[in-house]
């Protein structure tokens, strides 16, 4: 009889130099598991150091090779880590012993693993930086540099089904998804609708008239404009009007149980509470359905929107919060939406030109900053309105003021205060800017992804082409 072992056993580990147990007279083998890829592209302050730690667990610097629990690098250096597929604990980006930010697989969504050893677990970029200022393929004037720092991070996951090609569309496939074969018990009572049925028709971009896409996509140009700053063209004028049509929407109860009534601000000074504000409606409230009381406190739900929050600063400023929010609710969400599918067939018919060059007027970068600004100035434009029609009625406390009057005069404020923010984005670049450090950001991130794929072309060999602009 030999001193052949009685068990024979493979041990997995995620990291190089990670301990193996095993029991006496065991024939182990050990065997390395894909690890998942992180790296940190920091360009903020040259010079700086920063610290990578992990809390309760172990990484694996790729640069020493050697696994350790925190690592350094400095400002502008790729830092390249590996951690286990199954990582616990966080990921802590420190400088001068302060954190900056914790990164766990939870934010990340990946606490999941495929138990498979030759499957690569999605790697994770994390990149802070100045904007750089990045050009779009051709402009025709340089922009300037805004000093703000931004973070962004996040996984690299597989392609999202919602990029991939669809598939054909079966019926009977789609019936039986939408089935509910469970038997579902119906209380005592309860009458059962008719079946409703929809009829869902695919669409082409070939059955609208061309002409009325060529409109929409110019509709920004500056030859639509009717004011000599080039801002209130054709889109922008539509713009306005949606945004005017979801505040109606959206309010239509008060104001048309109140249009033409009125009210007043009337501060009452009470003996255990002291002092207090209240707006104070005309009319028989019997006959309402909405506004149902004589007055109300200035901070009730029910007339922050009407008088805009006058009375106390709390008031104004929770006044203003709310109308900040009614910009991306309801109607006003309906509105937003018709308001970025007009920027995205402005940049497509931009984006469709080619320049001296050979390259494209506009790029991705170029609409997420158009639409980011446009998302911003939405619910400052509506914050600012509040705050006009909250002064206005404070103003005017002594009097009775027309609701129909403050309708009209909310939707002129945020009119105006549109046209403001877009002039002053205009004289300062800020959309440009904006789309330039999304382009920036997208150039740090692809060089990370290529960098993957020349170091690891197994695993990432078409990782950077999702990238690619």
């Amino acid at each position: 009889m030999g001193n052949r072992p009685m068990i024979q056993h493979t041990a997995c580990i995620d990291l190089p130099g990670e301990p193996v147990e095993c029991w006496a007279e065991t024939d182990i083998t050990v065997l390395l598991r894909k690890h998942r890829d992180v790296i940190f592209d920091i360009h903020v302050n040259k010079g700086t150091t920063y610290t990578v730690e992990a809390t309760e667990d172990w990484l694996y610097d790729v640069a020493k090779k050697k696994r350790v629990q925190q690592g350094q690098f400095t400002d502008g250096e790729r830092y390249h880590i590996w951690i286990s597929r199954a990582f616990k604990g966080e990921l802590l980006l420190k400088q001068n012993g302060k954190v900056l930010q914790r990164y766990s697989m939870l934010q990340f969504g990946l606490t999941g693993s495929n138990p498979d050893p030759k499957a690569k677990p999605d790697p994770i970029i994390i990149a802070l930086g100045i904007n750089q200022a990045s050009k779009p393929p051709f402009t025709s004037a340089p922009t300037s540099k805004p000093q703000v720092p931004s973070l962004l991070s996040y996984p690299q996951p597989a392609l999202p089904d919602y990029l991939r090609a669809p598939k054909p569309f079966d019926p009977l496939v789609a019936q039986q998804q939408w089935m509910c074969p469970v038997p579902i018990k119906l209380a005592a009572g309860t009458v059962q609708q008719p079946t409703q049925e929809a009829h869902v028709a695919e669409v082409d971009k070939r059955s609208f008239p061309q002409e009325v896409l060529d409109a929409v996509a110019a509709g920004g140009g500056d030859e639509t404009a009717l004011d000599t700053n080039k801002i209130a063209t054709r889109n922008w004028l539509i713009g306005q009007l949606a945004g005017a049509t979801a505040f109606l929407s959206d309010n239509k109860e008060w104001i048309k149980e109140l249009f033409f009534e009125k009210f007043r601000l009337m501060k009452i000074v009470h003996k255990n509470v002291g002092e207090r504000w209240y707006v104070v409606f005309t009319g028989n409230p019997r006959m309402r359905k909405l506004v149902t009381a004589a007055r109300y406190g200035v901070k009730h739900e029910k007339v922050l929107t009407i008088a805009g929050g006058a009375g106390t600063v709390e008031s104004g400023a929770a006044a203003a919060w709310e109308s900040s929010k009614g910009a991306f609710r309801k109607a006003g969400l309906i509105a937003l939406i018709f308001t970025v599918s007009l920027d995205v067939a402005e940049w497509l018919h931009d984006y469709e030109q080619i320049g001296p060059d050979g390259k494209r007027k506009k790029d991705f970068a170029d609409l997420l900053g158009k639409i980011g600004m446009d998302l911003a100035k939405a619910g400052l434009s509506a914050a600012l309105a509040s705050a006009a029609v909250g002064a206005v009625v404070a103003f005017a406390a002594a009097g009775a003021l027309s609701v129909g009057i403050i309708v009209v005069g909310t939707i002129a404020a945020a009119v105006l205060f549109g046209y403001v923010l877009d002039a002053v984005d205009k004289h300062v670049h800020a959309t440009e800017h904006v789309s330039s450090w999304f382009r920036s950001f997208g150039e740090t991130v692809k060089e990370a992804a290529e960098y993957l794929a020349k170091s690891m072309p197994k695993d990432y060999d078409s990782y950077p082409l999702m990238y690619m602009p």
